[in-house]
Order: C-alpha cells, then sequence, then structure tokens
C-alpha cells in the first residue's frame, strides 16, 4: 500500500552536484537538474508523553519517505516547536504495525465490543536572519537545525546552503517564524534513485517538547506547496484515545478517518493502556508480540513500563489548498468525554489555540 503522505514540510535541495526532493508532498526539481524526482510516499510513528508535575508534554515523532527519480540524493526540512533530538530506527517498525493492524482488523476480532478510555485528567545566540541552533550527521543524514528570526530570512540561507528556494512560502513561512518554531534541514547524500525504482529513507526519530500539555503536534501546512493532493498515514501511541469527532477539536473535523485503535476486552484493565514494552505479560497483546519485536524494543527504549493505546489514522486526497489555509498545523487531543472541554493546549497561551482562534479560555 502506498501512501503520498505529508508528514513534514519538505523543500527540494542541490547538494553541489546532488539533486533534491520536497518531502512534504512537495516535489520540486533542484538548482541546475533537468532530470525527475518525485515522492511516492511518507509515514509517521508518533510516540506521545504527557506531561507529569508540570513539565512539558515529549513527543517522538518518526519519518520516513518513499521517492522515486533520477536522482543520486534528497532532503527535506521539517518544522518543530522545539529543537529537537535525532535519531535514526529501523524501518521494519512500520512493517510490524501494518501486520499488527492488519491482525486485529480480521472479521472475528473486529466485533469484539471496545471501551471508551478516559483521557488523562540552548545558550542564547544573536539574532540573524537565520540562526543555526545545531549540526550534526545522524547515519547517512547531514541535518541542521534552523530558526528564522527575520522575514525572507530563510531563503537566502537555504540557496547559500545548496537547498532550492520556497517560491510563494511567505504566507507560510511567516506564520511558522512568528510561532518561534525551528527547521531541521536534513540532506540525504547516501541513497541513489534509480529511474523508476523506489528508494525509502531510513526513518529517523525527532524528540521534542510540543510546548504544552495534552496536544499531539503533527506539520503539515508547508504540504500547501505542493501541487497535487497526498495521503496521511500516522500510527500514534498514546496514553489514551484520541478525541476523533466528540467536539470540533477532533481528527474528523480535518479530513481524517479512523483505520484502527486498540480497545479494553473483559480481560484488559479499564481505560489501562496496553503494555507495548511487554506484550506478552498484557491480555489484549498476548500472541501478538511477535509480529512487532522492534516496537517493544523502541518502547522499551523511550518509555520503559509505560502503556498506551494505539490508534491508527489517515486522511486521503487532501488538497493542499485546502490544508495551507488551515490556520495551524495538525493537533491531534484526548478522547475528553465531556463535548463542551476545551483541551489545554488549545486554550489561551496554548501552543494549539491558533488552531481554534475563537476559543479565549
Amino acid at each position: 500500500m502506498r501512501f503520498a503522505l505529508c508528514l513534514a514540510a519538505a523543500v527540494a535541495v542541490s547538494l553541489a552536484l546532488s539533486t533534491a526532493v520536497q518531502a512534504d508532498g512537495l516535489v520540486r526539481k533542484p538548482r541546475n537538474y533537468l532530470g525527475s524526482l518525485e515522492e511516492r510516499g511518507q509515514e509517521a510513528i508518533i510516540v506521545f508523553q504527557e506531561g507529569k508535575e508540570g513539565s512539558k508534554s515529549t513527543e517522538d515523532l518518526i519519518l520516513k519517505i518513499r521517492v522515486e527519480g533520477e536522482a543520486k540524493n534528497f532532503a527535506w526540512i521539517i518544522p518543530f516547536p522545539s529543537e529537537p533530538k535525532i535519531a535514526k530506527e529501523d524501518p521494519k517498525l512500520f512493517q510490524e504495525l501494518f501486520a499488527y493492524v492488519q491482525a486485529k482488523q480480521t472479521p472475528k476480532l473486529a466485533k469484539t465490543g471496545a471501551k471508551s478510555a478516559a483521557p488523562a485528567a540552548g545558550a542564547a545566540t544573536e539574532a540573524k536572519n537565520v540562526e543555526v541552533i545545531s549540526r550534526q550527521v545522524v547515519g547517512d543524514f547531514d541535518i541542521a537545525v534552523v530558526r528564522e528570526n527575520q522575514a525572507g530570512g530563510l531563503n537566502p540561507w537555504l540557496e547559500k546552503e545548496g537547498f532550492q528556494t520556497l517560491e510563494n512560502a511567505e504566507d507560510v513561512l511567516d506564520f511558522y517564524r512568528k510561532k518561534k518554531y525551528v527547521y531541521a534541514c536534513i540532506k540525504v547524500a547516501s541513497a541513489p534513485l534509480a529511474k523508476q525504482k523506489d528508494i525509502e529513507s531510513s526513518p529517523l526519530r525527532f524528540t521534542f517538547s510540543t510546548g504544552g500539555r495534552d496536544g499531539i503536534y503533527f506539520p503539515m501546512k508547508l504540504t500547501g506547496l505542493q501541487s497535487k493532493p497526498f495521503d496521511v498515514n500516522l500510527y500514534v501511541l498514546y496514553r489514551f484515545w484520541l478525541n476523533d469527532k466528540l467536539s470540533k477539536y477532533g481528527y474528523r473535523h480535518r479530513g481524517f478517518e479512523l483505520s484502527y485503535r486498540d480497545w479494553d476486552s473483559p480481560q484488559c484493565e479499564p481505560n489501562g493502556g496496553k503494555a507495548y514494552s511487554l506484550p506478552e505479560e498484557d491480555p489484549f497483546l498476548k500472541g501478538y508480540g511477535r509480529l512487532f519485536p522492534n516496537v517493544t524494543k523502541l518502547c522499551q527504549k523511550l518509555h520503559p513500563g509505560e502503556k498506551y493505546y494505539l490508534t491508527n489514522i489517515q486522511a486521503f486526497g487532501l488538497k493542499p489548498e485546502d490544508v495551507r489555509a488551515w490556520p495551524d498545523d495538525l493537533w491531534l487531543f484526548p478522547y475528553y468525554t465531556s463535548r463542551d472541554f476545551v483541551p489545554y493546549d488549545a486554550r489561551e497561551g496554548g501552543p494549539a489555540v491558533g488552531a481554534w482562534a475563537e476559543v479565549k479560555k
């Protein structure tokens, strides 16, 4: 199954003799490149850890893309609310979650009743047009994390670094600059692309603070810079269910549909989550752990002992012009049982308040 996903906001890049892809569903030719290059798909895994005792929430966003073309290199740019820590992950994570969801969606299990899960009540730098916060090499990736401090600053920096500039993107860049977001600018120089051959990049994990409490962040707005409709496929591991359509803060109102989510069987602790780090000791996951050994290792590495509900949501045929017009990126929230409850991060002062400008408190 292919997903032409817009998981991150990406731009084309030329690495001297290299070529580029705009990985947020927007594919563009690099400077001095006459060949073709097209993004074929992206997927994402999100592991969300809600902040405790006044601390900010942390999110692990694992991204990969699929590209096709006649280039030898490609790159992309991804916006984040704060500077991310970056590491490589195993591409088998995506295969395993797909296999697990397929196994749980058999007719026998699909008829099992589900119970609702109750939600849980750097050093200063001289200001420049573009502030380079950090540079690092992660496996085959050369990564710079930057912040645009002044209007018109990012494109000259991109051109200097070999990236193709973003055309007609002032509104989107202004949006991220006013929110003081950073961009992870990633050059991929070791994944040769053969003509008419698909190449999947090694997944990268970005760990960052969302700046809030209950909002799960996913970058979308730069997708509006591409020309064709796109699909999105997200796997979310979170302690509780996600709001689907209970209130206007649900993902259904952003064009997403539920593909799968874990439920509570009679043997489960109600609203207790699932032990993905010890699946064979969990009544719901027992017998399925063999399908996702790398997912288990990931949960043991990131948050050992924590429990989650897996939710798989998808959107198909999203129009770039519609997404570009969104007042904010995609924010996902817990399934609060009251229709009138306003998520904490959608309130005044919260990182997601811009998506619902009419909300004052």
